[in-house]
């Protein structure tokens, strides 16, 4: 049986406690400056004639993440889509979270990986699909889950590091024909980002 994605009504007071100061009053994030200048426009859409297709995959328990998505994707001719992990947990999840840069140009930069073992649950997790510049397929992934301590994790997912546990993964994914989403040089981050061709 699959675990769903939404966390209890505790677990969503704690994340909202867990946003306010000492003093109760929220706390907000500083702004962001990044190096380059900024481009208009920031949302980029690409339409297209061609179909989308939609397709529910479950990973069963042991199963590394990325390879198995690559594989599945591979064999439907996918080039470009999107999609969530809706439910499951992980047995290890790889993931790393943005950190002060300390040199260079970016404010920010990703930090050391960080690796939580046993059984991780799945909160929610975002999935972008493409390819590099030299045709290498990418999976973008960024989520949440809660470790078997009941510690709260987040951030940029590795899922050719990440695998399922033995509940296994529900995977919605959607695919675009006729769309590529191209790693390419971005100016105003200075950060390569998947962008429509």
């Amino acid at each position: 049986m699959l675990q769903t994605m939404f966390p209890p009504d505790g677990l969503a007071a704690q994340a909202q406690a867990a946003r306010r100061n000492l003093a109760g009053t929220p706390v907000f994030a500083a702004p962001v400056t990044h190096p380059g200048r900024a481009q208009a426009p920031r949302v980029l859409d690409a339409t297209t004639g061609n179909r989308t297709r939609e397709f529910n995959v479950i990973l069963p328990g042991g199963t590394r993440v990325g390879a198995a998505l690559r594989g599945l994707l591979d064999g439907w001719g996918a080039g470009a889509g999107c999609g969530r992990i809706v439910a499951g947990a992980c047995a290890r999840v790889q993931y790393h979270v943005m950190t002060h840069a300390t040199e260079g140009p970016r404010p920010y930069v990703y930090g050391p990986p960080i690796v939580t073992s046993g059984e991780n649950t799945l909160i929610g997790a975002a999935i972008t699909i493409g390819r590099r510049q030299d045709g290498v397929r990418i999976l973008h992934c960024h989520g949440g889950f809660v470790d078997a301590q009941g510690r709260h994790h987040g951030g940029h997912v590795i899922l050719d590091e990440t695998f399922a546990a033995a509940t296994g993964l529900h995977i919605r994914l959607c695919l675009f024909d006729g769309i590529d989403l191209v790693v390419s040089p971005d100016a105003e981050t200075t950060f390569d980002l998947l962008q429509p061709v």
